[in-house]
Order: C-alpha cells, then structure tokens, then sequence
C-alpha cells in the first residue's frame, strides 16, 4: 500500500467506529471513499477491498472491525508509552529534561508527566524544538527524582515507545544507578510500522501520524504530546498486525538491552 492508501483506510475505520456497527461493503465504499472524491460503482468497491487491512473483520458482505472483539491491552495484560526529551542526542553527555508516560491497565489510564532539571543549560535549538526554556526547569527535581516517582507505573508493563533505542539509551543507565534493571518487554513503533506499513519509506513519528491521518499533532516535541500519537499509532498498529488473532501485546515485543 502507499501512504494515501493508509490514510484511506484509517478513514474507512474512523468511519466505522462513528457508526459502530458493521456496513454492507457496498455503502462503506459509497460513504466514504465517494465522500474523497473517487468514483462510486465497481471500482469503489474493488478499491475498498484492497483498503481492508487487519483492522477489518468481514462477515459475510459485511465490514466491521476487529477491535469491537477484543481490546488493547488485553485484559490483565498493562502497557506503559513514554517518551523523554532531551538537551541532545548522547546518552553520555546530554540529560534528559522531560519524561511522560501513559499507562494502560484494565480499561484504566494513568498519565505522568514532568519536567526534569537536567543540571546543565538547555541548547537553544532544544528550546526552540521542545518549548522547553532553563527557566521551566530551573526548580524541577532532578532525573533520579523523577524516576523515581514514575518506577511503579513500570512494574510488570510492556514498554511501547517511539525509536526506543533512543529513550532507552538515556533512560537504562539512569535507571541502574537507582538500582532498577529495566527488563520490560520493548515494543519500538517503528518495528510495528515495518512489518504493518511496509509502503511507508519513512517511519519517524510524523509519517505515522501522517499515515494514520491524524492531523496536525498537538504537543510535537513535547514528551506527552509524543505519548499521545505514540499510542494512537500503536493501536492502529496493534490491530492491523493481529488481525482477529487476540495477541498478549507483550508476545510482538522484544526484551529491553
């Protein structure tokens, strides 16, 4: 699929969920991709065959959709979204100044998100990228602090996160010297979108809000603003790669290293 084709079928499942309920294949097709400009007839609807990815579950002549079935996370099962930001790109010699973090456990959602006084001056292309200024984070506690706050929402979660390498880097040698071993299940998003998106040449945080049609993104660069699409891309992701097959969201992770 290309990128616009994504974007169609986000607005095929958007359309869906405004319903809630399945829809005879011809009128999605009619609703929908003739509401973008294209064609009705036959090639509307050979069109909307070939837009139906693992978000779709069909019955009969009928579409509806996978997540009506089963939920994200699984019952019992918890998956935590973060994100850092930073005053550069090496673990070694720049620290973090924001962290955020929506976990999810249960239908329940608990949101966490601080400013990090990073000891050292904030470049000014970072506050210029984040928003983030020296005098934000002039009294915020420093990262051990905060980490130290955020530690429970981490036990026993699956960690899903942007690029994780990168949060990974700066957060797993911060998080030793608390000593905390930080072996979570890791999903990396940009894994997902290989293996669910693979018309996407670029994978990067905007492409998937792109992709997935969600507009412009509010909080780009800010830790909670990323959490926010992180996790909306996520479950988009999650469904499309599990395609009626309920799957432990810690079973299409890898080990944290």
């Amino acid at each position: 699929m290309s990128p616009t084709h994504y974007r169609l079928s986000t607005r095929l499942a958007r359309h869906l969920r405004s319903v809630g309920r399945h829809l005879p294949e011809r009128s999605l097709a009619e609703q929908v991709l003739a509401a973008q400009g294209l064609p009705k007839g036959s090639w509307a609807s050979d069109l909307l065959k070939s837009l139906l990815d693992g978000r779709f579950e069909r019955v009969a002549a009928e579409v509806g959709l996978w997540e009506w079935k089963y939920s994200f996370p699984a019952p019992g099962e918890a998956v935590v979204v973060l994100d850092v930001e930073t005053t550069g790109l090496s673990p070694e010699n720049n620290e973090i100044i924001e962290l955020a973090l929506i976990r999810l456990e249960n239908g329940q959602l608990t949101v966490f998100e601080r400013l990090v006084n990073p000891g050292m001056p904030i470049p000014p292309f970072i506050s210029r990228l984040t928003g983030i200024r020296n005098q934000d984070v002039r009294d915020a506690a420093d990262i051990y602090t905060v980490l130290g706050e955020a530690l429970p929402l981490l036990d026993s979660a699956t960690l899903i996160i942007q690029n994780a390498g990168f949060d990974l880097g700066f957060l797993q040698p911060r998080l030793q010297r608390l000593g905390y071993r930080l072996d979570n299940p890791v999903v990396d998003t940009i894994d997902w979108a290989r293996k669910a998106l693979p018309g996407l040449t670029k994978r990067g945080l905007d492409a998937l809000a792109w992709a997935f049609d969600l507009g412009p993104v509010a909080g780009r660069h800010r830790a909670l603003g990323d959490v926010e699409t992180t996790l909306q891309v996520a479950r988009e992701m999650y469904y499309m790669l599990t395609a009626g097959k309920p799957t432990p969201t810690s079973q299409l992770a890898a080990k944290a290293r």
